[in-house]
């Protein structure tokens, strides 16, 4: 949540939640709708069942005072959209109130809407695509060759592109080289797709193998492209062989350039 605190609107604008079907999912992961008229009356419906409470806006306090009826609780701001609105309850922070706009969540999956803006944020800081509010992200799942999953933020489509966001476990995936299960790979900079690659086998005049992360399917080394060992291990620097390529300079575990000799 910290990192998304830039996204968070102040309760000031209390046009984003006025006369808005917030939704309550309490520990016994019950629904419960609340509607904060602009009269200050609160509406609370439960399967149906409506009751009428009152609200108020405390705006030095950034506080939302809620009158159930049965209770009365000052909820101070935490975190807030025209989606999403979190409340901790006053003296006891731990203690959140999280109500879910259902007309923009509809499928109440509060987890998902967070990685998508914590995405958009990674994509409009690092990437090289230019995201706007409208555009929808997709969440495309890649298993990789160790067995675990790799989540990416596409734009609008099902397809991986440079600029796209990567996740592992919920957070950004730290920098590095993924390899799928299927065809293909990523290499991964700042939380986002740096380049993607398919790695191919090559043997060497010496008898050993290796593998170039090439540019396309099908398609033989190039200038730039990462090369290692079957290990995993980068080759290092020097001049080799590759069988049906031709000579190769390597640097940095890179091919360097094509040389003659």
């Amino acid at each position: 949540m910290p990192r998304l605190r830039q996204f968070s609107q102040s309760l000031d604008q209390t046009e984003l939640f006025v006369d808005k079907p917030w939704v309550l999912i309490d520990e016994d992961k019950q629904q419960q709708t609340y509607i904060f008229r602009r009269s200050g009356e609160l509406l609370m419906s439960l399967d149906g069942q409506v009751q009428i409470g009152a609200w108020d806006y405390i705006a030095p306090a950034q506080s939302l005072l809620i009158d159930r009826g049965a209770d009365k609780l000052l909820l101070n701001h935490f975190f807030f959209t025209n989606a999403l609105l979190v409340l901790a309850r006053d003296g006891k922070p731990e203690s959140k109130f999280i109500l879910a706009n259902r007309q923009l969540i509809p499928d109440l999956n509060v987890e998902k809407y967070l990685e998508d803006l914590d995405a958009r944020k990674t994509i409009q800081a690092n990437g090289n695509l230019k995201l706007n509010a409208t555009q929808q992200l997709c969440q495309t799942v890649m298993e990789l060759e160790d067995g675990s999953s790799i989540i990416f933020f596409t734009v609008e489509d099902n397809s991986i592109s440079v600029g796209d966001a990567v996740y592992t476990d919920g957070n950004a995936a730290s920098d590095g080289r993924y390899v799928f299960k299927k065809d293909g790979g990523t290499n991964v900079e700042n939380g986002v797709i740096k380049s993607i690659f398919w790695p191919q086998r090559y043997k060497l005049s010496t008898g050993e193998q290796i593998i170039a992360d090439c540019q396309g399917v099908g398609m033989n080394p190039k200038v730039s492209d990462k090369v290692f060992w079957l290990s995993g291990l980068p080759i290092g620097d020097g001049k080799y062989t590759i069988i049906n390529v031709g000579k190769v300079r390597i640097r940095s575990g890179c091919i360097d350039g094509f040389t003659l000799f």
